[in-house]
């Protein structure tokens, strides 16, 4: 039943409204562009939620960074409650606007799938009559990560008109920069760790599953890369005059790649997955997500994966090693008859807890010298290319680290047992996404258990064009917060 939420009994017509209201407040606080590279942008953001929260009864502050500010609200705190802090981010991906299927990413349209099964729009005056739950709003930002702002905002406000008790303190901050990497959130959190202080941290973004059952999040994965380049001549040469006598950096370079890797997709280098054991309640957990194999593989347009790992699950929970660019001299009608003067391959390594970033830099380091290479970290000189037969150059970025919470911590049976008895449903519970989100540092900054709770359709299309958000989500959204803000800790 569409009414259906714990605590009390309301009638559909409440919920619809409060549905309806979110739309309209989705409406307006989309309009308002979240481009992180535009100060602007974020200035006008802040502005519109210091007002929504303070209409909600919140205190509201902005927390200068090193960047763009944080933007952070509390209810009145009151001594001796437990605290649950929410993390969302209102920043959005920039927006190529020819490739949307509207005149502005920035206005919200209402559509519907048409008889051909694509989406079409349609008019705003159907949420007048009953409401769809398939119906989608597309616009930048509507489920990454504006939706869950505005449904935790009408959460409150629902809770507010049942007279409802929140039994424990509500702190929330709301990151600016989280769409280019949060840089400056670390040190803010740092200098900011009373005003932050909680029992634990709870993350409103991402999609829930593909199989659309509730999810829960315990952790995900860090990341850290490097780029690695090999030289040959010291500009392009003729491969007639010179093919066969002037080293070829790419295979150089395939060589050195060739070696990191078996034929199975499994790394070579010595020690990379130290350190990681999966006991069996963490294999139970593993193996109940309801992961469509046959889907993915469909997706991805493969016959079987790499075997880092027996199952999809299980490949998540060690650190990988991916070439995510490789390049040298021209390809395709531009493909020219030379000897190019390098090839440079693009390195992402994706972290779990077990994993340090800098020791499995150093391990790919290591094995790159005992092929006999001579690694610098800038361009070679002359004299340099003169003297050693092998050089290589490589560059890095820092580390974003993982975080990841128990599975058996008391506050994840909280909220698994309010998302079961919410939707009558099993939970998902995934213990490391693959992705990575920037906000591992503040977790381990503030040393309190943390867990992603998504809210959107995982076929949002998050940070490409025609961005969307369900209607069921945002009925799926209010349920959850209501619940979580009304249901005493355990």
């Amino acid at each position: 039943m569409l009414c259906q939420i714990i605590g009390f009994s309301q009638s559909k017509t409440q919920l619809d409204k409060s549905i309806k209201n979110s739309i309209i407040e989705l409406r307006e606080f989309v309009s308002i562009p979240n481009d992180a590279l535009n100060a602007d942008d974020i200035k006008e953001n802040i502005n519109w939620l210091t007002s929504s929260f303070t209409k909600r009864g919140f205190v509201t502050k902005t927390i200068k960074t090193e960047g763009l500010p944080l933007f952070y609200a509390e209810l009145p705190l009151v001594k001796n409650k437990p605290t649950i802090l929410f993390y969302m981010h209102f920043d959005g991906q920039a927006v190529d606007q020819s490739k949307w299927n509207q005149e502005n990413a920035y206005n919200i349209v209402l559509k519907n799938t048409n008889q051909e099964g694509n989406f079409s729009e349609i008019a705003w005056n159907n949420l007048n009559k009953s409401l769809d739950n398939k119906w989608r709003l597309f616009g930048r930002s509507t489920s990454d990560d504006k939706g869950p702002i505005v449904l935790f905002l009408n959460a409150i406000d629902l809770i507010r008109e049942n007279n409802r008790e929140i039994p424990f303190n509500v702190k929330v901050i709301l990151d600016s920069e989280e769409e280019k990497g949060s840089k400056p959130l670390p040190k803010a959190v740092q200098e900011n760790r009373d005003l932050l202080k909680a029992d634990f941290l709870i993350i409103n973004d991402g999609p829930v599953h593909p199989s659309n059952k509730p999810t829960l999040v315990f952790g995900c994965r860090g990341i850290t890369n490097l780029s690695i380049t090999t030289f040959g001549p010291i500009k392009p040469q003729h491969s007639g005059h010179y093919g066969n006598y002037a080293p070829n950096p790419g295979f150089k370079l395939a060589q050195l790649l060739s070696g990191m890797k078996d034929e199975e997709g499994r790394v070579l280098i010595n020690g990379y997955y130290d350190g990681i054991v999966l006991d069996e309640d963490t294999k139970k957990v593993l193996k109940s997500v309801p992961d469509n194999i046959s889907l993915i593989h469909n997706n991805l347009g493969i016959s079987s994966p790499e075997k880092v790992g027996s199952y999809y699950q299980e490949s998540l929970q060690f650190p990988s090693l991916n070439i995510r660019g490789l390049s040298s001299g021209w390809t395709g009608k531009k493909a020219r008859t030379i000897v190019p003067d390098r090839a440079v391959a693009e390195i992402d390594i994706r972290l779990v807890m077990e994993s340090d970033g800098e020791r499995l830099k150093k391990l790919i380091k290591n094995y790159i010298k005992s092929k006999g290479y001579r690694i610098v970290t800038q361009e070679p000189t002359f004299e340099e290319r003169k003297k050693y037969d092998k050089i290589v150059m490589i560059t890095e970025s820092g580390v974003t680290k993982p975080f990841r919470t128990n599975l058996d911590d008391p506050n994840a049976k909280w909220i698994e047992n309010i998302l079961v008895n919410t939707f009558h449903q099993d939970v998902v519970k995934i213990r490391t996404m693959g992705g990575t989100v920037p906000i591992a540092t503040f977790i381990n900054t503030l040393k309190i258990p943390a867990f992603i709770l998504p809210m959107v359709n995982p076929d949002n299309n998050q940070h490409s064009p025609n961005e969307n958000l369900k209607i069921g989500q945002i009925e799926y959204g209010i349920k959850v917060f209501y619940n979580l803000l009304t249901t005493n800790l355990e």
